[in-house]
């Protein structure tokens, strides 16, 4: 009896968890910094034409090569080394469409403490 009152807590507990879990997604995702439509399709769209006009070289990969058994050459490994670039070229074309303003004691996304971080007045 005792066992089964053991084994009917720990279901308990698990059930509990994975809803603890669920619901601390949803914070998560309540808690997300918010921006309109249509500067989520204008940042969209400006991230797309950035990575669209970067130019790859050969320089920018590194290639491991391996011989396959019917004596063809094959890719073994491709590594992307521009990674660096590439974000730079991406934040330019944002800074050309968004201005940055300095951190408020209140801005678009709600109250900031003194470390800039969000908190809801409610707590």
């Amino acid at each position: 009896m005792l066992q089964t009152k053991i084994k009917e807590l720990q279901s308990e507990i698990s059930n509990l968890t994975c809803e603890l879990r669920r619901e601390e997604k949803a914070l998560e995702v309540v808690n997300k910094p918010t921006m309109s439509e249509n500067v989520y399709s204008l940042l969209e769209d400006t991230i797309r034409d950035a990575v669209d006009n970067t130019e790859f070289s050969s320089d920018d990969f590194d290639v491991e090569l391996r011989m396959e058994y019917d004596n063809k050459i094959g890719i073994e490994n491709l590594t992307f080394n521009s990674q660096d670039s590439m974000v730079d070229d991406i934040i330019r074309c944002i800074d050309k469409e968004f201005r940055v303003i300095e951190n408020e004691e209140v801005d678009v996304m709600g109250e900031l403490d003194e470390n800039g971080n969000h908190y809801s007045k409610l707590v």
